[in-house]
């Protein structure tokens, strides 16, 4: 399994133990991060906003704790950039 893999994985598990939601790995896309911002990858969560029906302010951060807490060899920090909402 790719390490995009395991980050899907990870985001479909973490916001089905948060919020109940069937979301598969299929339904969370991942890209590199632009060179302008840290990280090695980024999950974007555009799509999601209808099914979780929360304000991203409010799941973003949830959900980049319970990554965080649950891959923590997968993960070594996230950022949560605020001026995109």
């Amino acid at each position: 399994m790719s390490v995009v893999d395991k980050i899907k994985a990870g985001n479909a598990q973490a916001i089905a133990d948060l919020y109940k939601e069937e979301i598969t790995e299929l339904d969370i896309q991942v890209n590199a991060t632009k060179p302008e911002f840290t990280g090695d990858y980024t999950v974007v969560l555009f799509g999601l906003l209808n099914a979780l029906k929360n304000h991203p302010r409010s799941w973003v951060t949830k959900l980049a704790v319970t990554l965080f807490r649950q891959n923590g060899a997968l993960f070594s920090g996230y950022k949560h950039y605020k001026r995109l909402f």
